[in-house]
């Protein structure tokens, strides 16, 4: 009789790595998206409600932090002596938390805004962003490792990944915006000026550093919606919608796998 044990075995691996990859992308989602939902409700009430975004901050830093400080210490492994002073001095570890510093600067604000004033329509693409950047994070990783060091395959798997999920979103961001999201037209009997004041003024909640940061936003967007209503033929609309979608689904997708690695790492940190 055949033995089927290899491939029962086999079955149980691949199961096993299935409800892992599940659980990994479970998790990093709601790492991001119950800070925001939070954020949202508590928007309105009280200039507080930043605080919500504290822990999604932390994650979004230390996920974009621990890959590039890995993959440059790799690099000056083979470049340093082993026991040289200048060991000391260059760790990697100043140029990746500018970078995950400038990253959480732009990232935090640009998500703030979404999770507070995007229609249903555009929240469902970027979960689906979100998702399809930590499924191919995951994949690309893999398959980067089987032929590169784990810093430099963890890092261009990010990276790659993100430069992916993004550029599968801009094209259906791009639609929404045009086509789906109705543009009131009695916008064109207002200034560029008075849409954007109208547009901070219908802003909800009380005076407060919050809601001033927000108000950059909303007023952003009321100029780009100004500009479409009265160029809606000319190609350079067209260009700044696909521009300010480019920035949303990158900063989107750059966040999951970011919170996606600092979940991961987490995880890995809790004993067995």
């Amino acid at each position: 009789m055949r033995d089927r044990r290899p491939r029962r075995t086999d079955m149980t691996q691949h199961s096993s790595n299935v409800a892992g990859a599940v659980a990994e992308i479970a998790r990093a989602v709601m790492v991001l998206l119950v800070p925001l939902a939070l954020w949202r409700l508590a928007f309105p009430l009280t200039e507080w409600a930043v605080l919500a975004l504290l822990p999604l901050a932390v994650a979004i830093w230390m996920g974009i932090y621990r890959p590039l400080r890995d993959r440059r210490r790799a690099e000056l492994a083979v470049v340093i002596l082993p026991g040289a002073r200048l060991g000391r001095w260059l760790t990697g570890r100043m140029g990746a938390r500018l970078n995950a510093t400038l990253a959480t600067l732009v990232s935090l604000p640009v998500l703030a805004w979404q999770a507070l004033a995007a229609p249903a329509p555009v929240l469902g693409l970027l979960g689906a962003v979100c998702l399809l950047a930590g499924l191919l994070s995951m994949g690309v990783t893999g398959v980067l490792g089987r032929g590169l060091s784990p810093p430099y395959a963890r890092l261009a798997g990010h990276r790659i990944a993100c430069a992916t999920a993004a550029l599968m979103g801009l094209a259906p961001l791009v639609w929404i915006n045009w086509a789906v999201i109705p543009v009131h037209h009695d916008i064109t009997s207002l200034g560029l000026s008075e849409a954007m004041a109208a547009a901070l003024d219908a802003l909800p909640g009380r005076e407060s550093w919050p809601r001033e940061v927000m108000g950059a936003f909303a007023a952003l967007d009321a100029g780009k919606l100004w500009l479409a209503a009265q160029y809606r033929d000319a190609v350079w609309v067209g260009l700044l919608f696909s521009l300010d979608a480019a920035l949303v689904v990158f900063v989107t997708a750059r966040a999951m796998v970011a919170v996606q690695d600092f979940t991961r790492h987490a995880v890995e940190q809790v004993p067995a």
